[in-house]
């Protein structure tokens, strides 16, 4: 089997979703010889927020990206003014809120551990321009940058900005106003740095072209620190309809891919894009598997297959 070695795993977006096979999915990846995760910071009282089941789930030699998307979501479909970008300052403070609860974990997992287990935390700039602002985003930005975050890298990842008469997945600020917004701290990357998601930055575009776009903008800045491969489509598909952000995997000819076959994102695709990206220090997948209820095997099927892929292409250059 080809080596997966150096590549992430957003592992909770394939987990199935009852708590057995959640762990059972979780002690599966743990074989497959990966660098770290993509971890969830899910509402609180989750679970897998738990230092407990951290300790008996995730390798400790793995570093950790926790992503800030599962919370945001939830906050969003409560408010849609909740963010760090917005200009109400109450949901601002609470995006900010939940932004310390993963510092946080980067905390009290170091202390735990002796050395740093999360090596980045994603933030993002919803609410976007509509009921945001760069100068309430930069904001959020510097204050965050102000706290202990226990050596994590703090990477605002773009998601599919705003577009007039397009239904967005997440409608946040464009590309260019985040690179903006990071530029004008003047830091390292490995400060505050950025981070990309192939199938994002397709639902943004409404086909794969803006993803090398993307790529090749952040590359020039010099700030791309994380890329994570996830699929996208603009077929109405067991994942969901047409455009939406629900992680549909990369097709192929392994038979664990076949019901993906409506996905933009291909070996070829992946190909490019690993020529694009050049020295990334992080590389992941995030995708979910179908049927929702398949059992822990076909959920590792899926994810193992992608990760060959994205190995595959970094091996041939």
């Amino acid at each position: 089997m080809t080596s997966l070695e150096g590549l992430f795993l957003a592992a909770y977006i394939t987990a199935p979703a009852d708590p057995a096979g959640e762990d059972a999915f979780f002690d599966g990846v743990a074989e497959l010889g990966l660098s770290g995760l993509e971890f969830a910071l899910a509402p609180a009282g989750t679970r897998t927020l738990e230092p407990a089941w951290i300790r008996q789930h995730v390798r400790p030699d793995w570093d950790l990206v926790v992503s800030l998307v599962p919370s945001m979501m939830v906050a969003l479909g409560q408010n849609p003014l909740y963010g760090l970008a917005s200009d109400d300052e109450t949901h601002r403070r609470e995006a900010l809120a939940d932004v310390a609860r993963a510092r946080d974990l980067a905390r009290t997992l170091a202390d735990e551990y002796g050395t740093r287990r999360v090596a980045a935390i994603e933030v993002h700039s919803a609410p976007g321009p509509r009921g945001g602002s760069r100068s309430a985003f930069e904001r959020s930005l510097t204050e965050i940058l102000e706290w202990d975050l226990a050596g994590a890298e703090l990477l605002v990842e773009h998601c599919d900005a705003y577009v007039p008469d397009q239904t967005p997945a997440k409608g946040f600020f464009q590309l260019s106003d985040e690179i903006a917004a990071v530029q004008s701290f003047g830091l390292p990357s490995d400060v505050l740095g950025m981070s990309l998601n192939w199938g994002r930055s397709a639902i943004e575009g409404h086909g794969p072209d803006l993803a090398l776009e993307h790529i090749a903008a952040v590359n020039e800045a010099e700030l791309l620190r994380a890329y994570i491969f996830s699929g996208a489509t603009g077929e109405d598909t067991a994942w969901g309809p047409a455009w939406t952000d629900m992680h549909i995997p990369a097709h192929g000819s392994d038979a664990a891919l076949a019901s993906a076959a409506a996905s933009l994102l291909g070996p070829n695709e992946i190909a490019d894009t690993v020529k694009a990206l050049g020295d990334v220090p992080r590389t992941g997948l995030k995708v979910a598997a179908r049927p929702r209820d398949a059992d822990v095997a076909t959920h590792l099927a899926v994810v193992t297959a992608n990760l060959t892929q994205i190995a595959q292409a970094r091996a041939a250059g």
